[in-house]
């Protein structure tokens, strides 16, 4: 069984963002022939207190030290203004640990910014088929971890 540890961007820890999620790689997971995919989300939680620190520097570090264990990062498209403190550092720790970013485009493609389209190898809709070959086309192999 491979296990592909997924960072999810801040944007879905608000309102039933990580239940929405959840659902669709679980429908993935349970769809998929031969049954050879399952999945662990990884972040840094809206809770944590390191968002109240002055610098952005413990913010960084809690961020880097989760995605350098993952195999891709996943991003909602289209709120990138409203949570641009987080976002910004998630971009750039993504480049910098070549971690490949896949957009789920679940709004109008007009509120996706620039920065997020340059930044995503992929763009794909809500669906759990979409999602799911995503992550399996663009995940770090050395990161999916191998039961």
């Amino acid at each position: 069984m491979a296990t592909y540890p997924i960072f999810l961007c801040h944007v879905w820890s608000v309102e039933d963002g990580m239940e929405r999620i959840n659902s669709l790689m679980a429908d993935y997971a349970r769809k998929k022939e031969g049954g050879d995919f399952n999945y662990e989300f990884r972040s840094v939680s809206k809770d944590d207190p390191v968002q109240f620190h002055r610098s952005n520097k413990a913010l960084t570090e809690a961020i880097e030290e989760q995605m350098a264990q993952c195999c891709c990062v996943v991003l909602l498209a289209g709120v990138y203004e409203e949570y641009k403190r987080w976002t910004n550092i998630e971009f750039d720790i993504a480049r910098k640990l070549k971690v490949p970013l896949i957009l789920i485009q679940a709004a109008h493609p007009k509120f996706t910014s620039f920065k997020e389209k340059r930044a995503a190898v992929e763009i794909v809709g809500w669906s759990e088929q979409e999602l799911g070959q995503a992550i399996e086309r663009h995940a770090k192999k050395n990161k999916i971890i191998k039961d």
